[in-house]
């Protein structure tokens, strides 16, 4: 008679970063994104005090976002083969040292030059959080992580301009718009700090070259499509601007054609096509760039209608999306848990959410402008941050779940990558829109323009969003 032994159900692997190490991983995360939208309503004040015009103010924001997102996939490459978390430790240090500078700029100048430096600084340290997360937790944790993580990119725009709002208003110490800036320092130091111990040192198994013609390809193309967007409208779309979308174009496809013939020659491209080219991968940053582009033209119009044309002060236009805010951080509390009941169709359920949230601004703005107070808009921006909070983390679970793991860096600079891509080209575009619409004076017009468009764009994610995601990882 013999005995039949039965094999153990194989065990889910443990992590190896705790509670703190997330904590640390996040809130470095978020200074990076909320840094992105932090200057917005600190501008008229920088303007005043650096004698500079919104000609030349616009760059202050536009070199953080450029230099973000040119260097972001060369940071997840770095990190996959120096270790994640001696790059995410330079980031910071890097990102601390900027941050500095630019709170003690003497000129505008300086300030630009600093801020492009520390967005450079940010793209070195964003992508070893997500690849961080997607290497070193078990697979029960690693859904929430995201969720949180996810959340971080829905609220840093809303919280951003709350917190530029209360600094500038407070004025502490005399100094103006500068503790914008320099609050990251003590935050820096401490994650630095923190990191040493906490953070677990991760990297991509063997050696990777580097990829340098697709690094410059990339940077090119970037470049040549970000530059016109954020400073077309100054230039009144001159011929150069015109001239550089083209350069953009040709240096994309040069860039898909180089990396496709570096992964056919077994070397190690900067973007893998073969990533791209996956279902689950392509449709997702599809989605994922949709979501962020109408996001970022909402987050850069508000402000301008809130206080331009309804008379709002900048702390009473920060507290106006604060509630987006809390809104989005417990939406993405709540997206693991309807993701093990609904699945993708998480997806869904949160573009119906937005779109009521959406419905109820553009009815508001329509009834009771130009004479709207904060508090009146509390339940509409509730609901587009929930919404929100429920969108980005099934989006960010399939792209992430369909990388291999020497990838994972890689991966999360070409999602870190399309996210910002997104977000200077949705306020380069929709901020067009709602210039046009408000050229007349009537910012009522322009601000529903564009939440109209906002929407639309739900609309379409809530009918094909989900299902687009769901059909493809067997959800």
């Amino acid at each position: 008679m013999s005995t039949v032994v039965s094999k153990a159900p194989p065990r889910e692997a443990q992590s190896t970063m705790g509670t703190l190490g997330l904590t640390i991983v996040l809130v470095t995360a978020a200074l990076t994104m909320i840094d992105a939208a932090i200057v917005n309503v600190a501008l008229p004040s920088i303007q005043a005090t650096l004698h500079t015009d919104a000609s030349v103010s616009q760059f202050v924001v536009s070199g953080y976002v450029i230099a973000y997102a040119i260097l972001l996939v060369l940071g997840g490459k770095l990190g996959d083969r120096h270790g994640r978390r001696r790059l995410l430790q330079i980031g910071v240090l890097a990102f601390t040292l900027t941050s500095l500078a630019c709170g003690l700029a003497p000129s505008i100048e300086f300030l630009i030059v600093a801020r492009a430096l520390q967005g450079a600084s940010a793209a070195f340290l964003l992508p070893q959080a997500l690849s961080t997360i997607q290497t070193s937790l078990a697979e029960s944790a690693k859904t929430r992580a995201i969720g949180l993580y996810g959340a971080i990119g829905g609220l840093s725009a809303a919280a951003g301009q709350l917190l530029g709002g209360v600094l500038v208003w407070a004025d502490i110490a005399g100094l103006d718009w500068r503790p914008i800036f320099l609050v990251n320092v003590p935050l820096g130091i401490l994650a630095l700090i923190g990191a040493q111990t906490h953070v677990p040192d991760t990297k991509a198994a063997g050696g990777q070259s580097m990829d340098v013609g697709g690094t410059v390809l990339l940077g090119v193309a970037v470049l040549a499509l970000l530059i016109p967007l954020s400073v077309g409208r100054q230039a009144h779309w001159a011929l150069w601007c015109r001239l550089l979308i083209a350069v953009a174009v040709v240096a994309g496809v040069a860039l898909w054609r180089y990396e496709r013939r570096l992964e056919q020659q077994g070397r190690t491209p900067l973007i893998p096509p073969s990533l791209v080219r996956m279902r689950p991968v392509n449709r997702g940053l599809l989605i994922l760039g949709g979501g962020f582009l109408v996001f970022s033209g909402f987050s850069f119009a508000v402000p301008l209608a809130l206080q331009d044309g309804n008379g709002m002060s900048a702390v009473e236009s920060g507290l106006s999306v604060a509630p987006l805010a809390v809104g989005a951080f417990l939406g993405s509390l709540r997206a693991p848990k309807l993701m093990a009941k609904v699945g993708m169709r998480t997806v869904q359920v949160g573009a119906v959410v937005q779109i009521a949230g959406l419905a109820l601004l553009i009815a508001a703005a329509r009834l009771w402008w130009p004479h709207i107070r904060f508090y009146e808009l509390v339940v509409a921006m509730f609901l587009v941050g929930v919404g929100n909070g429920l969108f980005i983390p099934p989006v960010f679970r399939t792209i992430l779940s369909s990388l291999p793991p020497d990838q994972a860096g890689a991966g999360s600079g070409i999602m870190s990558t399309t996210q910002q891509t997104s977000v200077a080209v949705g306020t380069a575009v929709l901020g067009q829109v709602f210039i046009t619409f408000a050229s007349g004076g009537d910012m009522n017009l322009g601000f529903v323009a564009v939440t109209a468009t906002y929407l639309v764009v739900g609309v379409l994610i809530c009918l094909f969003g989900g299902a687009a995601l769901t059909q493809k990882t067997g959800d």
